[in-house]
């Protein structure tokens, strides 16, 4: 069965990211996948230290909450990411995350020990802004350039600007829509 593995990095629970990232879910799970949530914020882990002993055999010294995330990302199918957008940025929570992925970007790149080289596995990003005029183009790249590194191709985004108080998504029907759609069509295309 096809996994897709939804993982929120706001720290603010039912808040716009969080309920766009659950419509994405719902759309995967009608469309016949197993899905899987994780919130960063609930989780336990230090920033990468630097120290490059995950050069040696693509593990990461440090074993805390994210030890058994790795594996998750590895199993999925399709990713998608849902960060609330600060300073035109993604969430301190989910540039943790990247940072420490740096040891699969050794398993893959360096080590070639990629879980299925021929297995299509895709990543989408969901990101909400308060300013109107808010930026997401640095946290686009951020997570195209780690989806790239963990083996996943970009496929989809929903970027929406100009919502800030709590569960405010939920008057922007276009966009919850939107984000079923992204579930279900992620879910179609691991298949």
């Amino acid at each position: 069965m096809t996994l897709i593995l939804g993982i929120l990095g706001s720290p603010r629970r039912q808040g716009n990211s969080d309920i766009l990232l659950d419509r994405a879910l719902k759309g995967a799970a009608q469309a016949g996948a197993e899905v899987q949530k994780v919130v960063l914020n609930d989780l336990r882990f230090r920033a990468c230290q630097g120290c490059n002993d995950c050069h040696e055999d693509g593990c990461c010294v440090q074993w805390d909450d994210l030890t058994p995330l790795y594996v998750l990302l590895e199993k999925a199918d399709a990713v998608i990411i849902a960060s609330p957008i600060y300073f035109s940025g993604l969430s301190s929570q989910t540039k943790l995350l990247i940072d420490r992925c740096q040891c699969l970007w050794v398993r893959n790149e360096q080590l070639g020990r990629y879980s299925s080289p021929t297995r299509k596995r895709r990543g989408a990003f969901i990101a909400v802004g308060g300013d109107e005029k808010a930026i997401f183009r640095h946290a686009v790249g951020e997570v195209r350039a780690f989806y790239c590194a963990i083996g996943l191709a970009y496929d989809g985004e929903i970027l929406l600007p100009g919502v800030e108080s709590k569960g405010e998504v939920l008057s922007h029907p276009k966009a919850l829509a939107e984000a079923e759609l992204l579930g279900g069509r992620l879910a179609n295309a691991t298949n």
